[in-house]
């Protein structure tokens, strides 16, 4: 058990910077799918689980291809 805590306390170096990466992606992405009227494919409950199971991927992903031009609720 120790050795294990240990491991982990050597490797949180690298990965603290991939979890922020991680939260900043998915609340970007969550944000931006809230606040638009129509995203690719149509379904933003497909998107929203996309994002938040797919980890790093899901994000990008829906950052890439799922948003639609200008088509926010405010606009």
């Amino acid at each position: 058990m120790g050795d294990t805590f240990g491991q982990l306390k050597d490797m949180l170096p690298f990965l603290v910077p991939v979890i922020l990466l991680q939260v900043v992606l998915l609340v970007i992405s969550l944000v931006d799918i809230v606040r638009r009227r129509a995203v690719t494919g149509g379904s933003k409950l497909l998107w929203i689980l996309i994002v938040c199971l797919v980890n790093v991927i899901g994000p990008v992903v829906y950052l890439t291809v799922g948003r639609k031009e200008q088509a926010y609720d405010g606009d």
